[in-house]
């Protein structure tokens, strides 16, 4: 099990910082997502951002205690019902909404990374 001790309380602040930009970039992609679906209701950013929070809580705990694929599935099926509830969607919805914000988010990283001119992962050779 990995131990995070902050020495200091700028490493607090440091990671809170990540954190917040973490959850900014997680409810912006959930909120395109949810733009998708016309009978999705409580889609204003603070209400978006709080599932969010409750996401990054959800996948925290579960991982704390469960471990493998076994954590992958409580923590995803946690989150479709999250937000299924929050957004007054059916848990079908909710699935294809975080597959919707997941293709979102990848996409715009390649994008991000041609525009730069990064490379985002180096293939083996074959």
């Amino acid at each position: 099990m990995i131990k995070m001790i902050f020495q200091t309380f700028e490493e607090v602040m440091w990671f809170l910082l990540f954190y917040l930009i973490v959850l900014l970039v997680m409810a912006i992609f959930l909120k395109l997502a949810l733009g998708f679906f016309s009978k999705a209701r409580n889609t204003d950013f603070g209400r978006v951002f709080l599932t969010a929070f409750l996401i990054t809580v959800t996948f925290a705990l579960v991982f704390l205690y469960l471990g493998g694929v076994i954590a992958w599935l409580v923590a995803l099926i946690i989150t479709w019902v999250i937000i299924s509830a929050m957004h007054s969607v059916g848990l079908l919805s909710a699935i294809v909404i975080t597959v919707i914000a997941f293709l979102l988010y990848v996409l715009v990283v390649i994008l991000l990374a041609a525009l730069l001119n990064v490379t985002i992962h180096v293939w083996p050779p074959f």
